[in-house]
């Protein structure tokens, strides 16, 4: 085939004479075959699930299609490899004796099916490369294109799956091509844009997509396919190879990596973040987002490695690397055209994977005519453990000193930001709820077989009884939710954040099988599973299951728009409900109880608010991203792309404009800093501070903070006196005298 390169006033043309494609030999890859050890880990993986999941659900009463489509749909998720017809085979062939193999402990299935996969693929990707690589006239098959496959059918025949690959080949070509010379002005009309570079490279992303499907190792199909064995029962349910497994054990026992603090996923060959570590070189940065996609990786002064198509092990140990060396990111932003890049450098630090310490301020706003008030602030990251050390100290032991601190700060109000927070370790999360109670249930936790279990604080005094708000946002999730929660039903907090948390409501075991099976403990290393056991459960008795925590104020977030919420996971478990735990002071135990006419009273002076500067800039951020994250359809004539790109910029400066102006006006504010954090500042005056970033003005204009401390100042200031009506004593006791 012949393909033909010109300008032309409506864009540039790209004709496909699939038809006359003299169709390239793929390469002769043998059949991957499962090892003697990975029937042991599928046999023990399949009765886990049958056994101890919380669905107690065996294999056999699984629908083995649905395996089988939560299979394939994972290897070829856009659906541009495999036609209707190959998944038809596959499911005539295994629909009726899936649950044998697998209750045999045989995988075979899953080899086979990624053998189709893996051939269909390779031999596609192959004609692209031929494609790509003849010279020519280039017509684009269509005006715009639609990217996300996943809901649509798939291909019934190969001229249909040839020009769904037109599309795909124009969208991915014309990304390219703006991005390689996407800010030349030499021709207005017509801009001057370096087609051969764009080509070139996307040849060489194809071949790195076709070299990480063709170069892999069994157990790399093990994971595939038992993974999607075991998402037919929960998301959270999984199996990790031995390699992965060892991996996984190392970061445990170090409690810590070098890199940059994002948590990565592989989102149909690209490197998305899906969440960013507090206090780490991407949270510092204030450049980094949930959503953003890593394209290349630059080491330094050398030149960046195109990652797309990669696996993501392998872009993971690019990113990655000594504490103190730069890497350069080149992403796609969620809210920016798909041509779009941002280029972000970063210094890699040691990333603390439960170790991230609470840390707080002390923030003064006006509360009526002539006064003011101190209000305290506590991030809190996660819900971490320690040593017993003061360097390395609990999560309930840093924010008891912290709160210690703010006490002699005489601060009227409180606010406990989980914003980010995934969650973490059960009893710490129950000792910290204790700080704010006077005793009562905290959180119930329920098995397959119906039995519950109620975690309680142990009714010690209350440590702080002044007004308490908690920030929650979609991020926040498990032990954060479960944290939220408990104050709320206890009328002991008031809640504002995002529509709702995460929602996951599940426990989940890791079963390491070298353990289990004690005759193997000297035997090669094997993998491990982690199973979904038990679902726990708010005092009150509801589940945050799908649902999360709602909060008592909303606020408008960008968060909302992006898919990663447990509701919007097809197969996770179901929301549910048991009975109330038994507590007879249900909110009685504060002396700053959340009264429905508090909340009433809030949520009014808050709408009032809703019309100043800062809210009006939230709710366009908002709206601009919300915009683009569910922007379906994109042009493929480059003026129109360019122009589209060229206004997406100047929404964002113009937002960012008037950030920096409203930044200028903040509260006036304290760090007040754990004693192990504050030695460590004095031994190494030259730390970075925690709250620092490339513009610290900007980097402090949260919003949402703000409008929670103003929140707070309406609390503090309705209690009467100021100072939020109650004593310093009554507010701040000793929890143990």
């Amino acid at each position: 085939m012949r393909l033909f390169w010109r300008n032309c006033t409506s864009g540039i043309l790209f004709s496909f004479a699939l038809a006359s494609f003299c169709q390239a030999g793929h390469c002769e890859m043998p059949p991957l075959e499962p090892t003697a050890q990975m029937r042991t880990e599928t046999l023990y993986v399949v009765r886990c699930l049958s056994g101890i999941h919380y669905a107690r659900r065996p294999i056999s009463q699984m629908a083995n299609g649905d395996i089988i489509d939560a299979y394939v749909d994972g290897l070829d998720p856009q659906r541009i490899f495999l036609l209707q017809k190959d998944v038809s085979d596959i499911h005539s062939r295994y629909d009726l004796t899936l649950d044998i193999f697998l209750n045999s402990g045989n995988a075979k299935p899953g080899f086979a099916i990624y053998d189709l996969f893996r051939s269909r693929a390779s031999e596609r990707l192959e004609r692209i490369d031929a494609i790509l690589s003849s010279p020519g006239e280039i017509i684009f098959p269509c005006d715009s294109y639609e990217p996300d496959r996943k809901e649509t059918s798939r291909a019934t025949c190969d001229d249909e799956l040839e020009e769904i690959w037109s599309k795909l080949i124009a969208f991915d070509l014309l990304n390219e091509a703006l991005q390689v010379n996407g800010e030349s002005e030499s021709c207005p009309e017509q801009p001057s844009i370096d087609w051969e570079a764009a080509k070139a490279k996307l040849r060489k992303r194809y071949g790195r997509y076709r070299d990480s499907i063709c170069d892999i190792e069994p157990y790399h199909v093990q994971e595939f396919f038992l993974n999607g064995v075991a998402g037919t029962y929960d998301p959270h349910s999984s199996f990790m190879a031995a390699p992965t497994w060892e991996d996984f054990q190392s970061s445990s026992l170090t409690n810590s990596f070098m890199g940059i603090g994002a948590v990565l996923q592989d989102d149909d060959g690209y490197c998305k973040i899906i969440e960013i570590y507090a206090g780490s070189p991407a949270e510092r940065s204030n450049a980094l987002h949930v959503g953003d996609k890593i394209l290349a990786v630059q080491q330094g002064d050398g030149e960046p490695v195109d990652i797309i198509g990669m696996r993501l092990n392998r872009a993971v140990k690019l990113i990655k690397g000594p504490k103190g060396t730069a890497v350069t990111l080149h992403l796609q932003p969620a809210d920016g055209d798909p041509s779009e890049r941002k280029i972000v450098t970063l210094i890699r630090d040691e990333i603390q994977l439960t170790f991230q310490r609470a840390r707080a301020r002390v923030y003064e706003l006006p509360v009526a005519p002539k006064k003011s008030a101190k209000i305290g602030y506590i991030r809190l990251p996660a819900f971490y453990g320690g040593d017993g050390s003061e360097k390395n100290g609990s999560c309930c032991d840093d924010v008891e000193e912290l709160l210690k601190k703010l006490a002699e700060e005489g601060i009227g109000g409180l606010a406990i930001d989980l914003r980010g927070n995934s969650g973490g370790l059960l009893d710490e999360t129950i000792a910290i709820a204790g700080l704010f109670l006077d005793g009562g249930p905290i959180v119930q936790v329920r098995d397959g077989e119906g039995h519950s279990h109620l975690f309680a604080d142990s009714g010690r005094k209350i440590y702080y009884g002044g007004p308490l708000l908690i920030m929650t946002s979609k991020q926040s999730a498990s032990a954060a939710e479960i944290l939220a929660g408990a104050l709320q039903d206890h009328r002991r907090a008031l809640i504002v954040g995002d529509q709702t948390t995460y929602g996951k409501g599940t426990v989940q075991a890791l079963l390491p099988m070298n353990q289990a099976f004690l005759f193997l403990k000297n035997e090669p290393p094997m993998g491990a599973a982690r199973i979904t056991i038990q679902k726990w459960y708010r005092p009150k008795g509801d589940s945050i299951q799908r649902r999360g925590v709602r909060p008592d104020i909303v606020f408008p977030s960008p968060n909302d728009a992006l898919p990663f919420g447990e509701a919007d996971s097809e197969r996770a478990l179901p929301w549910d409900s048991i009975s109330a735990a038994p507590w007879e002071n249900w909110g009685k135990n504060a002396p700053s109880a959340v009264s429905d006419q508090l909340v009433d009273e809030l949520r009014l002076r808050f709408s009032e608010r809703k019309s100043n500067a800062e809210w009006k800039l939230l709710e366009e951020r908002v709206e601009h991203f919300t915009a683009k994250v569910n922007q379906k359809s994109f042009s493929l004539l480059p003026n129109e792309r360019r122009r589209q790109r060229d206004e997406d910029h100047a929404t964002r400066a113009s937002m960012e404009a008037r950030a920096k102006v409203l930044a200028q006006h903040s509260f006036p504010f304290r760090d007040v800093l754990l004693d192990a954090a504050d030695g460590e500042s004095a031994k190494n005056p030259s730390a970075p501070d925690l709250f620092a970033g490339e513009d610290d003005a900007l980097r402090d204009f949260d919003i949402p903070l703000r409008e929670s401390l103003r929140i707070l100042a309406d609390w503090i200031g309705s209690m009467g006196d100021g100072k939020g009506g109650f004593r310093r004593e009554m507010a701040f006791s000793a929890k143990n005298p």
